[in-house]
């Protein structure tokens, strides 16, 4: 229990470090400095291709410091925008700076997390990371799995409704030894 502790703690910490470095200037991004939100929120809804990394990046945790609800939607389709990174260990959060994002805005954004699992067109890895969004919502607690099995079964599509149970049973399998149980259940509900 101490190590799951422990890990939570660390994550949370690591998040906070990266959402540190947006309130700084938006070194070498000129379309940044000084803007508020809403431009970077503009930033990133322009043509994802012709961005600068590092300045996708620095906007999306801008965004996550500011805890800007409008920028949810945009935020969304950045689910799979990996920061290139040399780091060994899978920190979402960090490596994936949507993820750590969406989680600053709470439970608010769930909705339309759940709908982005269950979207055909999302990518694997987005649905994914949406699915962990969710999980670092609620605490790896066993809430989170049951707001993807309670969307699953009131989901008219078959694929769908799939999507969503296959995200849920994943999580239940990354949850803590104390709540594995409980999270387990959560998914035969």
């Amino acid at each position: 229990m101490k190590t799951v502790h422990n890990a939570v703690t660390l994550l949370a910490t690591l998040s906070c470090l990266a959402v540190a470095q947006a309130v700084r200037p938006a070194d070498g991004c000129p379309d940044l400095e000084n803007k508020d939100a809403a431009a970077h929120l503009e930033y990133l809804r322009a043509d994802r291709s012709a961005l600068a990394p590092d300045c996708a990046v620095a906007a999306m945790r801008f965004l996550a410091a500011k805890r800007y609800p409008q920028a949810s939607s945009v935020l969304i389709h950045y689910l799979d925008y990996r920061v290139r990174s040399h780091m060994k260990a899978p920190l979402t959060p960090l490596i994936y700076p949507a993820v750590d994002a969406l989680y600053s805005l709470g439970k608010q954004v769930v909705p339309e997390l759940v709908a982005a699992i269950s979207d055909g067109a999302t990518t694997d890895l987005a649905r994914q990371n949406a699915a962990e969004t969710i999980f670092l919502i609620y605490g790896t607690k066993p809430e989170g799995i049951a707001v993807l099995v309670v969307a699953a079964h009131a989901e008219s599509d078959v694929l769908s409704a799939v999507r969503l149970m296959d995200q849920a049973r994943r999580l239940a399998g990354r949850c803590p030894a104390a709540t594995r149980n409980d999270c387990e259940n959560a998914v035969l509900k």
